[in-house]
Protein backbone atom coordinates (compact mmCIF):
# COMPACT_ATOMS: atom_id res chain seq x y z
CA UNK A 1 0.00 0.00 0.00
CA UNK A 2 1.25 3.46 -0.70
CA UNK A 3 2.02 5.27 1.95
CA UNK A 4 2.68 8.85 0.34
CA UNK A 5 -0.77 9.40 -0.34
CA UNK A 6 -3.57 8.81 -2.26
CA UNK A 7 -3.64 11.96 -5.27
CA UNK A 8 -3.61 12.43 -8.80
CA UNK A 9 -2.02 15.15 -8.31
CA UNK A 10 2.29 14.66 -8.94
CA UNK A 11 2.96 17.43 -7.05
CA UNK A 12 1.51 16.19 -4.09
CA UNK A 13 2.58 12.72 -4.33
CA UNK A 14 6.15 13.53 -4.81
CA UNK A 15 6.07 15.72 -2.00
CA UNK A 16 4.69 12.78 0.28
CA UNK A 17 7.55 10.53 -0.31
CA UNK A 18 9.93 12.74 -0.52
CA UNK A 19 8.75 14.36 2.90
CA UNK A 20 9.09 11.27 4.97
CA UNK A 21 12.06 11.34 7.31
CA UNK A 22 15.54 10.02 5.83
CA UNK A 23 14.00 9.79 2.12
CA UNK A 24 16.33 12.88 0.78
CA UNK A 25 19.48 11.82 3.19
CA UNK A 26 18.68 7.77 1.79
CA UNK A 27 18.67 9.24 -2.17
CA UNK A 28 21.38 11.37 -1.61
CA UNK A 29 23.75 8.26 -0.64
CA UNK A 30 22.86 6.85 -3.26
CA UNK A 31 23.39 9.53 -5.62
CA UNK A 32 27.22 8.46 -4.60
CA UNK A 33 26.24 4.83 -6.34
CA UNK A 34 24.84 1.55 -5.13
CA UNK A 35 25.44 0.45 -2.03
CA UNK A 36 24.76 -2.23 0.53
CA UNK A 37 22.72 -1.71 3.70
CA UNK A 38 25.24 -1.09 5.88
CA UNK A 39 26.86 1.29 3.78
CA UNK A 40 24.03 3.38 3.81
CA UNK A 41 23.46 3.11 7.46
CA UNK A 42 26.84 3.95 8.15
CA UNK A 43 26.48 6.76 6.19
CA UNK A 44 23.38 8.04 7.94
CA UNK A 45 24.27 6.92 11.66
CA UNK A 46 21.29 8.45 13.04
CA UNK A 47 18.53 6.10 11.25
CA UNK A 48 17.21 3.06 13.04
CA UNK A 49 17.83 -0.03 11.01
CA UNK A 50 13.61 -0.60 11.19
CA UNK A 51 13.27 2.77 9.84
CA UNK A 52 15.60 2.21 7.14
CA UNK A 53 14.21 -0.84 5.82
CA UNK A 54 10.94 1.07 5.86
CA UNK A 55 12.65 4.08 3.97
CA UNK A 56 13.97 1.61 1.39
CA UNK A 57 10.71 -0.59 0.72
CA UNK A 58 8.93 2.87 0.25
CA UNK A 59 11.77 4.03 -2.48
CA UNK A 60 11.25 0.79 -3.83
CA UNK A 61 7.49 0.88 -4.15
CA UNK A 62 7.58 4.65 -5.32
CA UNK A 63 10.04 2.96 -8.27
CA UNK A 64 12.63 5.30 -6.78
CA UNK A 65 15.65 2.44 -5.84
CA UNK A 66 15.84 -1.04 -6.87
CA UNK A 67 17.52 -4.07 -5.49
CA UNK A 68 20.69 -5.51 -7.22
CA UNK A 69 22.34 -8.67 -6.85
CA UNK A 70 26.20 -8.05 -7.77
CA UNK A 71 28.22 -10.70 -8.78
CA UNK A 72 30.72 -13.08 -7.35
CA UNK A 73 32.92 -12.52 -6.00
CA UNK A 74 30.88 -9.66 -4.26
CA UNK A 75 27.57 -11.98 -3.90
CA UNK A 76 25.75 -9.12 -2.44
CA UNK A 77 22.42 -7.41 -2.54
CA UNK A 78 23.09 -3.66 -3.01
CA UNK A 79 20.37 -0.90 -3.81
CA UNK A 80 20.51 1.80 -6.85
CA UNK A 81 19.14 4.75 -7.35
CA UNK A 82 16.51 3.46 -11.05
CA UNK A 83 16.19 5.94 -13.70
CA UNK A 84 13.40 7.68 -11.64
CA UNK A 85 15.71 7.81 -9.21
CA UNK A 86 18.41 9.48 -11.22
CA UNK A 87 15.60 11.69 -12.94
CA UNK A 88 15.69 13.13 -9.33
CA UNK A 89 19.45 14.26 -9.09
CA UNK A 90 19.18 17.87 -10.26
CA UNK A 91 16.30 18.11 -7.60
CA UNK A 92 18.45 16.79 -4.98
CA UNK A 93 21.72 18.67 -6.36
CA UNK A 94 19.08 21.28 -5.89
CA UNK A 95 17.78 21.30 -2.86
CA UNK A 96 21.35 20.80 -0.66
CA UNK A 97 22.80 23.81 -2.15
CA UNK A 98 19.39 25.51 -0.71
CA UNK A 99 19.92 23.47 2.45
CA UNK A 100 23.43 24.43 2.82
CA UNK A 101 22.28 28.14 2.40
CA UNK A 102 19.68 28.31 4.34
CA UNK A 103 21.63 26.92 7.39
CA UNK A 104 24.57 29.30 6.47
CA UNK A 105 21.73 31.95 7.16
CA UNK A 106 20.19 30.83 9.86
CA UNK A 107 23.39 30.37 11.76
CA UNK A 108 24.61 34.11 10.81
CA UNK A 109 20.69 35.20 12.21
CA UNK A 110 21.43 33.14 15.53
CA UNK A 111 25.09 34.99 15.83
CA UNK A 112 23.79 37.96 14.96
CA UNK A 113 20.54 37.62 17.68
CA UNK A 114 23.60 36.55 19.97
CA UNK A 115 25.41 40.15 19.28
CA UNK A 116 22.80 41.93 19.32
CA UNK A 117 21.63 40.24 23.05
CA UNK A 118 25.35 40.76 24.32
CA UNK A 119 25.00 44.51 23.20
CA UNK A 120 21.85 44.92 24.88
CA UNK A 121 23.33 43.19 27.88
CA UNK A 122 26.42 45.06 28.55
CA UNK A 123 24.56 48.58 28.05
CA UNK A 124 22.43 47.74 30.94
CA UNK A 125 25.16 46.42 33.30
CA UNK A 126 26.57 49.76 33.54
Amino acid sequence: MRRWGHTDDPLLMAVGILSAKWILRIMSVLTQGPARFSGIRAAIPAVSANILTARLRDLEEAGIICKEMLPPPANCQVYALTDLGEAARPVLVAIEQWASCFADAEYRRGQAVKDSGAASHSRTAT
